[in-house]
């Protein structure tokens, strides 16, 4: 999930070009950067080039045509900039990097931009990068089929053969989907530097996006300096079968954190109870909530959905107490601006690469069994996930799955910083202690109040992944160490709190 920060400063009226002489790069002999225009627009006394690279589909044989992705470098603020670049690796996989907050790039890489430059492209299938595997068939499923009170069930009925027409019309026009692979997004990043010139780089990956710059650390690791991983998903996780889990994990430690919260438990007494007696009866007897001019039927699933969603924006968790609260009294129109049926797809997001990276990663691995166990003892808040569209569609998608290295966990020397949310809801902080398990020099920094994406949703998280990369042997603990440890919540009847931006203590992997 995107978080839009403020604005950046006054922007120039135009978009920016990148075929600027000035900013030239030499092209490596294997692969070259051909200069185009830059799609998001530039702020005053800032440079950026724009352009593509040409990267081999397959590069073990001849298989495939050429990929182009599109890259941007934000041009250091530092008249020499040090030889090392960062290159950042956005998350999904299919989410596209210049979408409607594209300004969020200049914001969070001000700090590494005084002495460095910024990398930011579209992975391979995603966004301005050529081939996109977009699936307008899924976007307008929402469009043309939304009714009230659709579950997940009506709504995957929907998406299946929207899905699947997808999945023949990009292999028709000739897309190899088994091209669309972490392994090789790993290798695009190498073929990336090689193009602009640059013989060693760092990297900040968030979300899916750490999971490839682990790919790169393991198989290009004398060309890698440093990394950070925020919202970490490390190879070896396969957690399409175990997603319910997740789901209950987040719900139960904020009625965990409520219960030791002293105002928050006088507030909001045995709010856990109260609010699956509330999903209970809605599972048993949906009830009518408007939403606008609509009417929408709500059941236990629909309120889970929206409650699941606003875990993504640690802004709304000072507030999610009161909020529950509400629900489990039947004020279910609480919930308006959240409620409704969930979909795929979506304008900034490939789902054809969402879909190639699940069916050949994930779902390879999952097993039914696993699933039912896992929705069981989530109960009574993992159901939905049971509903995942890669389970009716990757028997069809024609991926093979992944081998074996790619499967495994990453074992690596480079000094590595960790960034993880105790709310994050759909990469826990244990993914991040197990990737740190075989990072020798890596070390994790746990957000007891944060959420996903800790670089864009705390404050003080580019400045501390700037001293990291400048330093990474630094002590760190100076940095957001004036956060509250706990998340503070507000209460009715007393004022409502700060959001909590709270770091927690440093921990080393053995």
């Amino acid at each position: 999930m995107t978080v839009r920060l403020p604005p950046a400063s006054t922007l120039w009226p135009f978009l920016a070009f990148g075929a600027l002489l000035l900013f030239a790069f030499p092209a490596s002999a294997a692969v070259s950067f051909e200069s185009a225009r830059c799609v998001f627009a530039v702020p005053r006394g800032e440079r950026a080039t724009c352009g593509f690279v040409a990267v081999p589909a397959h590069r073990e044989g001849t298989r495939g045509r050429n990929l182009r992705l599109y890259v941007a470098v934000l041009h250091s603020q530092a008249p020499s900039p040090l030889p090392d670049p960062v290159i950042f690796l956005n998350g999904g996989p299919g989410d596209a990097a210049f979408g409607d907050d594209a300004d969020t790039w200049w914001q969070i890489s001000r700090p590494i931009r005084q002495a460095r430059d910024f990398i930011v492209f579209d992975q391979r299938g995603v966004g301005q990068s050529r081939p996109n595997l977009d699936c307008p068939e899924l976007d307008r499923i929402a469009e043309r089929n939304w009714k009230p009170g659709m579950g997940r069930a009506e709504v995957l009925a929907l998406e299946r053969p929207a899905a699947l027409a997808c999945h023949d019309r990009l292999t028709r026009a000739g897309n190899d989907l088994s091209a669309f692979t972490t392994a090789e997004a790993a290798a695009d990043v190498d073929d990336i530097a090689a193009a602009l010139n640059y013989e060693s780089y760092n990297l900040v990956g968030v979300s899916y996006g750490s999971r490839v710059a682990l790919a790169v650390m393991r198989d290009f690791p004398d060309r890698v300096r440093s990394a950070v991983l925020d919202s970490v998903y490390p190879p070896g996780i396969f957690d399409l079968d175990t997603q319910p889990a997740l789901i209950a994990r987040v719900f139960r430690r904020l009625f965990g954190e409520c219960k030791t919260s002293p105002d928050c438990d006088a507030a909001y007494p045995l709010l856990e109870a109260r609010f699956d007696g509330m999903l209970a009866q809605l599972r048993a007897q949906p009830e009518m909530a408007r939403q606008g001019r609509r009417s929408i039927r709500v059941d236990d699933g629909i309120v889970l959905d929206a409650l699941y969603a606003t875990f993504y924006d640690p802004t709304t968790l000072a507030d999610l107490p009161e909020l529950i609260d509400k629900v489990a009294r039947g004020d279910l129109s609480a919930l308006s601006p959240w409620i409704g049926p969930v979909f795929s797809g979506g304008p900034n997001r490939s789902d054809g690469l969402a879909l190639s990276v699940a069916c050949s990663e994930s779902w390879p691995f999952a097993t039914r069994d696993t699933l039912a166990a896992s929705v069981a003892a989530s109960e009574p808040y993992g159901g939905n996930a049971a509903y995942a569209l890669e389970w009716q569609v990757c028997d069809s998608w024609h991926v093979p799955p992944i081998s074996a290295v790619d499967a495994v966990a990453v074992s690596s020397t480079t000094p590595t910083l960790l960034l993880t949310g105790s709310f994050d809801p759909i990469t826990p902080p244990e993914y991040a202690y197990i990737a740190a398990r075989t990072l020798t020099n890596g070390r994790v920094i746990e957000f007891r109040a944060g959420s996903h994406s800790i670089l864009t949703t705390e404050s003080c998280a580019p400045e501390l992944v700037a001293r990291f990369i400048d330093m990474p042997a630094s002590p760190l603990d100076s940095l957001c160490a004036d956060r509250t440890l706990a998340p503070r919540f507000a209460a009715a009847g007393l004022p409502d709190q700060p959001s909590a931006a709270a770091a927690g203590t440093e921990a080393r992997s053995p």
